[in-house]
């Protein structure tokens, strides 16, 4: 009885298939909301010590189109009241968490995978509109932004296939077509084209 005591804890302690199946996309999650975090921390201290001093150079601060302390005096760079990194830092910092809870075997609640993922959609839907501003009417790139463009397509793309393992959208029409189009792989075609999406808005509004 000894000893099978010790070996019977040691499995209990070891993660379920399912969940060592995910491991790949909760280390998406993580790696997405990591950047996202570094990113936004970077632009939050750039945005600082501009607000001290307007002549401060950026780092990122390259040519003509490509400088991040020419943006953070626009209106889209505080679009909700405060500076945009401050919007990002709390939502790069949940997705980065539950990624890294994920990838320790943490059991997440359905809501609160659905909740992650909600975010990181409300995230990419932001990066677009910011995007296409920044192409078309602010004309410059911020390398700060595009780094959290990039964060949020990558943890948005862990997330969906985590909530769809899981069952995290419920068994309703949307959780159905979301578990579909995992399946079939569409899913990391359609955050893949969000990312074409707004590559070709800069291309379209910067390059030429």
């Amino acid at each position: 009885m000894t000893s099978t005591a010790p070996a019977a804890r040691a499995a209990d302690l070891s993660p379920a298939p399912a969940v060592r199946g995910l491991r790949p996309w909760w280390l998406l999650t993580f790696l997405g909301g990591a950047l996202g975090v570094v990113t936004g921390a970077w632009q939050t201290v750039e945005r600082i010590a501009w607000a001290a001093d307007g002549t401060t150079a950026s780092f990122c601060d390259v040519n003509a189109w490509l400088s991040c302390s020419s943006v953070f005096g626009h209106w889209q760079s505080s679009a909700l009241g405060i500076p945009n990194s401050l919007i990002a830092l709390p939502v790069f910092s949940v997705l980065a968490a539950t990624g890294l809870a994920g990838l320790l075997g943490s059991r997440l609640s359905n809501a609160f995978v659905a909740t992650a993922l909600g975010l990181a959609v409300f995230m990419t839907a932001f990066i677009v509109w910011y995007m296409q501003q920044t192409a078309f009417a602010i004309g410059i790139l911020c390398l700060f932004c595009a780094g959290c463009a990039l964060a949020v397509l990558v943890a948005g793309a862990g997330l969906t296939r985590v909530a769809a393992a899981q069952g995290a959208l419920g068994s309703g029409r949307f959780g159905r077509e979301v578990g579909l189009l995992v399946r079939s792989g569409a899913d990391l075609m359609v955050w893949g084209g969000v990312a074409l999406v707004v590559l070709a808005m800069l291309v379209v509004g910067l390059a030429l």
